[in-house]
């Protein structure tokens, strides 16, 4: 398994901020950078604001973290994976699956 760690991806986290009207705006910061497996998986499209939209859904195999929720996403170069679903392998806290999707907002 350790040797189909051969990518790097960034967790992200999505934080509120204070912008200069007194409102807040989102921002997603940089939480690790991990070695991970990337799994393409199934291709289809979606309908979003009557355009078609193409969604890839990717597994994404890497050691177990606990601090991961389907609030944060996944860098993988330039690609933005949306966290669909955590799973903690076997529930032995060393390794953990994400299903994740691009191409469709979180």
């Amino acid at each position: 398994m350790i040797g189909a760690l051969r990518h790097v991806i960034i967790l992200q986290r999505q934080s509120e901020t204070a912008d200069a009207g007194g409102g807040t705006s989102s921002i997603w910061s940089d939480i690790a950078e991990v070695r991970a497996e990337v799994i393409p998986l199934t291709g289809s499209e979606t309908v979003q604001a009557m355009r078609v939209q193409p969604v890839q859904n990717y597994l994404i195999r890497m050691r177990y973290r606990g601090d991961v929720t389907t609030a944060d996403r996944l860098l993988f170069g330039q690609r933005i994976l949306n966290i669909r679903s955590v799973k903690n392998v076997n529930e032995r806290g060393r390794w953990m699956e994400c299903r994740c999707e691009e191409g469709v907002a979180s």
